[in-house]
């Protein structure tokens, strides 16, 4: 036994003198600079241009390799960058087994630092993605197949932090650099905050792809504000809820044909929302297809916070212009969804259809259940500059007012089932720029219309009254019971302008004018009222020659966000030049007479009677 050992000894002594003479060799004999034109021809029968500047030296433990200095590199169809420093390394075991017949020298380790990375672009017309500050390392490096691990972390566009570990099968045709197929499993990917897990093969140099990943839940307005340094089109402006997109997860399967057709199906988590999303892309022509699908979906999460915001950037369309902005060709996306909640309403069926051509968008279809009617829509979305525009054209039909009314603009007095044809334009980043420089106009049309605030046949008798109307009822059934009405309206300097409105309650003929400024949701009406015969109806008013078969105007002002602000009042001057030899002419003149005090300030009614004989031409209605 004990000559064993001592034989033993000697061995390993042996192999270590010759493995001292050997490095001591290499660093006598040989100067490692001077194999840079044979690097440098190698690399390029790979198609990989390289620039060596820097210094090559050796490198002993833990493994025997080469370390080079300052490489700069260019692949047509892979990548170009630089590398401050890259090591190629073996291990002893592996460098005394070599078989030398095979003239291939086993690369076990290659490590990366510090390097500034280029990729191509990974499909026609898509835009390259640069990686700094990469590092990276590789053990047990293998191109036959064999598995080997991967650790590499890099800073994607402006601060975007990328963390990659793993295992991968590799195998390329070392003469051609041909990646013949890769295996990845045990992925696991991080970009800031978000984790990716899962595994993927790729064969043909990447020219085909099958795999599955997920990803755990994540900040994705963290992600989306920190992808926004790079890409300012995607910048969200402060939203609704601060939780809002804080707990998105998704997991995906795929099949990618770079050369064909790619498909991707995707199950999508947002905030405990669900979304199923298919996607194909038709690399031949560069074409990007989606379907996005739900059963409900709640949107006023996301919604600006603050209107008045000046926020650039498309703010208020950035969900729509991610993944179309990104995307340099072609693309089209289609919505489905059972309901979606908004902030005072729900709109059910939802169904859109959006075509893209980089940052112009072009809405082909919108239908939607709103308000026990349906909205449909066309139009046009164009991004190409810092203030988005659009052009819509879009119709109404039978939307009960008295449904939708409370919820957009707090009014309840007004109901009946309305329809409308519209074409409109603006252009802005916020909803008051919007609201601002909307134009456009349409037909508007309401059947069975009908107002709570006022009994309009009362206050035109109210107001007949005074050239001796008789036979006037007593009471008056509250609101008034219209018509159908007709009209046309238009858009411009951020009010909706009426015109042509025509209606009718009883034997009263109405024919109104007037605007409503959006901003305050405040209105003003002029109705010029005419009667058609000697009553106002059968159970209304009589009235006086003077009025027959003549327009009498009334002026309306009110208020959609405080019910009971309605005021109406008949033209005085028209009502003077008809009370004109009348009794009454003495009393209407005290009436619209506002009496000054010598200070100047206007006097208070006090007269009980001119109080009420005020009141007949001026109603506040509460």
């Amino acid at each position: 036994m004990g000559k064993v050992v001592a034989w033993l000894l000697k061995a390993v002594v042996s192999l270590l003198v010759i493995i001292a003479l050997a490095v001591g060799y290499l660093l006598v004999a040989v100067d490692p600079n001077d194999l840079k034109p044979e690097i440098k021809a190698a690399a390029a029968n790979q198609g990989l241009e390289l620039s060596l500047d820097g210094n090559l030296s050796w490198q002993f433990l833990p493994q025997i390799g080469v370390v080079v200095e300052q490489v700069e590199f260019v692949h047509s169809t892979v990548a170009s960058g630089k590398i401050s420093q890259l090591s190629l390394a073996v291990s002893w075991a592996e460098l005394i087994n070599i078989d030398l017949s095979s003239n291939r020298l086993p690369v076990g380790s290659v490590e990366v630092r510090d390097a500034t990375i280029l990729l191509a672009e990974l499909a026609p017309n898509t835009f390259p993605i640069q990686l700094k500050r990469f590092n990276a390392k590789v053990n047990n490096f293998s191109l036959t197949g064999q598995r080997f691990t991967v650790e590499a972390s890099a800073q994607v566009f402006s601060g975007l932090a990328l963390d990659l570990d793993a295992a991968i099968a590799l195998q390329m045709d070392a003469n051609n650099g041909v990646i013949n197929e890769v295996a990845v499993s045990d992925l696991d990917a991080s970009i800031d905050g978000m984790k990716i897990t899962g595994q993927f093969n790729a064969r043909n140099n990447f020219a085909t792809a099958q795999g599955s990943l997920s990803s755990n839940s994540f900040d994705l307005q963290q992600l989306i504000k920190t992808i926004g340094l790079s890409f300012p089109l995607v910048k969200l402006s402060t939203m609704a809820s601060k939780d809002a997109l804080t707990a998105v997860s998704w997991n995906s399967s795929f099949n990618a044909d770079m050369n064909g057709l790619s498909t991707f199906n995707t199950q999508l988590d947002i905030d405990n929302q669900v979304l199923s999303i298919a996607s194909k892309v038709d690399h031949s022509i560069n074409n990007l297809y989606m379907r996005v699908s739900g059963e409900q979906f709640d949107i006023s999460h996301y919604l600006a916070a603050d209107s008045n915001s000046n926020e650039q950037n498309a703010a208020l369309f950035a969900p729509l212009a991610v993944p179309f902005a990104l995307w340099l060709g072609r693309s089209q996306m289609e919505l489905s969804l059972g309901k979606l909640k908004l902030p005072d309403f729900d709109a059910d069926n939802i169904y859109i259809n959006l075509f893209g051509n980089q940052k112009v968008l072009r809405l082909s279809s919108f239908n939607s259940d709103i308000f026990g009617g349906q909205a449909n829509a066309t139009g046009r979305l164009d991004m190409r500059s810092s203030t988005p525009s659009f052009n819509l054209q879009t119709s109404l039909s039978n939307i009960d007012l008295q449904v939708a009314l409370p919820a957009i603009a707090d009014s309840s007095d007004i109901s009946g089932l309305l329809s409308l044809e519209a074409t409109i334009q603006s252009a802005g980043n916020n909803s008051d720029a919007i609201i601002r420089e909307l134009r456009g106009g349409g037909e508007i049309t309401i059947v069975d219309p009908a107002y709570a605030a006022i009994n309009a046949e009362e206050m035109f008798c109210n107001a007949a009254a005074l050239l001796g109307s008789v036979d006037s009822r007593n009471s008056w059934p509250k609101g008034t019971q219209f018509e159908t009405l007709t009209g046309n309206y238009q858009l411009a300097g951020g009010k909706l302008l009426f015109s042509d409105m025509k209606t009718a309650t009883g034997n009263i003929a109405i024919a109104a004018r007037g605007s409503v400024r959006l901003a305050e949701k405040r209105y003003s009406l002029i109705a010029d009222t005419r009667v058609n015969g000697t009553t106002t109806s059968a159970l209304g008013c009589s009235v006086n020659k003077r009025l027959q078969n003549r327009s009498l105007p009334f002026i309306c002002t009110g208020s959609f966000e405080q019910d009971g602000t309605t005021s109406c009042k008949p033209d005085e001057k028209l009502i003077r030049d008809l009370l004109k030899g009348s009794i009454y002419e003495q009393l209407g003149e005290q009436l619209f007479k506002t009496p000054v005090t010598t200070d100047g300030d206007k006097e208070q009614q006090s007269d009980p009677l001119k109080s009420l004989l005020k009141g007949i031409f001026e109603k506040n209605l509460q």
